[in-house]
C-alpha cells in the first residue's frame, strides 16, 4: 500500500498570529526545536515563517544605521503568504514532488474545509525513507556537488549572502580541503542575534587613529568537527544519521577525508519524488 501524508504528518503544529513578533517566533522555534511556524487566522493557515525568513531579516537589519530589535518586527512583515497546503490522503511521493518543485521545506496539512490538521516536512519524508528504502541507492548517486564552501575567516555576512544567493540551508567550512565546520540557517538565525563578536585593533593609513572593528567570522559561529559520511554509503544510512542527530545535511568525503559533495534532506526528498518506490 502506498504511503500517504497522513502516515507521516505531525498533528501537533506550532502556530502564530500575524500580529505576533519575530521574537516570539524565534522563542517558539527554539523551545519546540522546529524551523518553521504556521501563521493562522482562526483555524485556517494564511502564511508561514521559516528560519530563512528570520535570518534574512536579521542580516538586513544588521547593516542598517538603526537596526530594529527583533521584538518590534511583526510576523505579517516577514511571512510567506499565501501558503501552499496539502491534504492528508495525498500520496507521500506527491508531497515530496510538491516540496521539490516549490522549494518548500514543509507543507500545512488541511482538511476538506481548509482547516489546519497537521504539517508534513522534509524530516518526515526522510524518516519514511530510512524506514522503507534501505539499499535503494548510494550517497554518491544523489549527493550535490560542487559544494558551496567558505574558509574559517570569511565574514558571517559572506556566509549569509551565499546561503541566500544559492538558496541553500548550510555552507561547509573548509581547511585544506577537509570539512572543519558547518554553518546552517539556524546558526545565522539564532546565534547572531545574541553574539558579541571579538574586537580587532585597526590603524588607518595615516597611523593617527585606532578604530575598534567588530568582525564576526565563520569560525565564531560554525559547528566544529561536523559529522560526515563516505560517498559509497547507503542513502538510508545518511537518513538515519540526520534523524538521530537532528541535522539536515552531511558533508560527503572520499577515503582520504577530502570533501567531494554534500547530501541533504532535500536530496533524499528528491529521490522519493522522482522514483517509483513501490510502496
Amino acid at each position: 500500500m502506498a504511503l500517504r501524508v497522513s502516515d507521516y504528518m505531525n498533528s501537533k503544529v506550532v502556530v502564530v498570529d500575524p500580529r505576533d513578533t519575530l521574537a516570539r517566533v524565534r522563542n517558539l522555534m527554539l523551545h519546540n526545536d522546529i524551523s518553521r511556524v504556521i501563521v493562522v487566522e482562526g483555524l485556517k493557515p494564511i502564511g508561514i515563517v521559516t528560519e530563512t525568513d528570520i535570518s534574512r531579516i536579521l542580516l538586513n537589519e544588521s547593516v542598517r544605521d538603526s537596526p530594529r530589535p527583533i521584538d518590534s518586527i511583526l510576523v505579517s512583515e516577514v511571512m510567506t503568504s499565501p501558503v501552499i497546503s496539502i491534504g492528508p490522503r495525498v500520496y507521500l511521493k506527491n508531497a515530496a514532488l510538491l516540496m521539490i518543485k516549490g522549494g518548500f521545506s514543509g507543507l500545512p496539512v488541511v482538511d476538506g474545509d481548509g482547516n489546519l490538521v497537521g504539517i508534513i516536512t522534509k524530516t518526515d519524508i526522510v524518516r519514511a525513507y530510512a524506514e522503507h528504502y534501505s539499499g535503494l541507492c548510494k550517497v554518491h548517486e544523489v549527493m550535490s556537488s560542487p559544494v558551496i564552501t567558505v574558509n574559517p575567516l570569511h565574514s558571517i555576512y559572506r556566509v549569509g549572502k551565499l546561503i541566500e544567493k544559492h538558496n541553500i540551508g548550510r555552507v561547509v567550512v573548509l581547511d585544506g580541503g577537509r570539512p572543519v565546520g558547518i554553518i546552517t540557517k539556524t546558526d545565522l538565525t539564532f546565534r547572531i542575534a545574541g553574539y558579541s563578536p571579538r574586537k580587532i585593533k585597526f590603524e588607518d593609513e595615516s597611523r593617527r587613529s585606532i578604530r575598534m572593528l567588530r568582525v564576526p567570522v565563520a569560525s565564531d559561529i560554525m559547528t566544529p568537527d561536523p559529522l560526515t559520511i563516505g560517498y559509497l554509503e547507503d542513502v538510508a544510512k545518511a537518513a538515519e544519521i540526520m534523524l538521530s542527530n537532528k541535522i539536515s545535511g552531511l558533508p560527503v568525503v572520499n577515503d582520504s577525508g577530502v570533501l567531494v559533495g554534500i547530501i541533504t534532506k532535500t536530496d533524499i526528498v528528491r529521490v522519493v519524488a522522482s522514483r517509483d518506490l513501490g510502496v
